[in-house]
């Protein structure tokens, strides 16, 4: 319930703020919330502004996976609430600097029902959920016949601090090529943080097309992670890791838009188990509405289309101030 609370109160100082008109060429500023892929300097994709971009945003990622490869096994059942703050300022010429603060709550969640709800409606496959009970947290990670990560009870830190150096190139400034690094403040005994410090490259390609009847625009993107050897986790990590973007957005109404959205990374892990040693893909769709002159309100829906390489579910309420 507190996680509800969060959310609508996301919406209500949205509709609070004196707003702004949204770009149809904005990613989504989605990250696969797989455990031990979160800890990772994964890039949010930013485009470059002139001027102040404030943006808070609620995340919460529903994980239902059992699973044995070989001498790896994994229990991967709860939830994972992140709230994002993060600050950027535009200069001229076409500079950005800008940080990002996450905070993580990990537990049971309040998920589970719902998406039983919504398998049994539909004739899907619950994918195991019936094993365990609802609403209970275990993240049980290991190798050999013993474990090496274990996460039982409901915990809430800080994550890892993200400092971002974007710089907007070409005739229209259409690209963006950013530099970042993720500092290892989380915690890495709740999969907070890596205990590392990463660093990633990405060239990010958006253009709008407002002189369309209904404006849209479209937007895609390529990067590396440079990845440190994260702490307490015992499979082999992969130094560097690819990532990448495809999306677009359409206006069919003055203050509304519709969004969809690809994501994709490599494995960060050397290891059988399809959780954490494949290529994960994430489809989000989603929605977003400018309040006025200077704030907009995203909302999305996260499905791993790649099924276990990302969390179950999961929903992203996000609102952002220019000025």
């Amino acid at each position: 319930m507190s996680s509800i609370r969060r959310m609508l109160g996301m919406v209500v100082v949205a509709g609070i703020a004196s707003p702004v008109l949204a770009q149809e060429a904005e990613p989504f500023h989605i990250r696969n919330l797989n455990p031990l892929a979160a800890i990772f300097g994964l890039p949010a994709w930013d485009t470059v502004s002139p001027g102040n971009r404030f943006e808070t945003t609620f995340e919460i990622a529903n994980h239902y996976r059992l699973s044995a490869r070989g001498a790896d096994r994994l229990i991967l059942d709860g939830e994972t609430d992140r709230t994002t703050l993060s600050f950027a300022h535009g200069f001229d010429g076409g500079w950005s600097l800008g940080a990002e603060l996450p905070y993580y709550h990990v537990s049971g969640g309040f998920l589970d029902n719902a998406i039983d709800a919504w398998h049994s409606a539909f004739g899907l496959p619950n994918g195991g959920r019936d094993l365990r009970p609802e609403d209970r947290l275990l993240f049980e990670i290991g190798r050999n016949g013993s474990d090496f990560f274990v996460l039982d009870h409901a915990r809430s830190g800080i994550g890892d601090v993200q400092l971002k150096f974007a710089k907007a190139i070409g005739d229209e400034r259409q690209f963006v090529v950013e530099i970042a690094a993720k500092l290892a403040t989380g915690d890495a005994t709740m999969l907070s943080g890596s205990g590392s410090t990463d660093a990633s490259i990405t060239l990010l390609r958006s253009q709008s097309l407002p002189e369309r009847k209904r404006p849209a625009g479209y937007y895609w993107g390529v990067g590396m992670v440079l990845a440190g050897k994260p702490d307490g986790i015992g499979f082999q990590s992969n130094r560097w890791v690819y990532t990448g973007i495809l999306g677009g957005s359409w206006r069919p109404w003055p203050k509304f838009g519709l969004k969809a959205q690809l994501d994709v990374h490599g494995a960060f892990f050397d290891t059988p188990l399809k959780e954490f040693g494949e290529t994960a893909t994430l489809f989000t769709f989603g929605a977003w509405h400018p309040f006025a002159h200077n704030a907009t309100l995203d909302f999305a829906i996260i499905e791993d289309i790649r099924v276990g390489t990302a969390p179950d579910f999961g929903v992203q309420v996000a609102a952002t101030w220019h000025w």
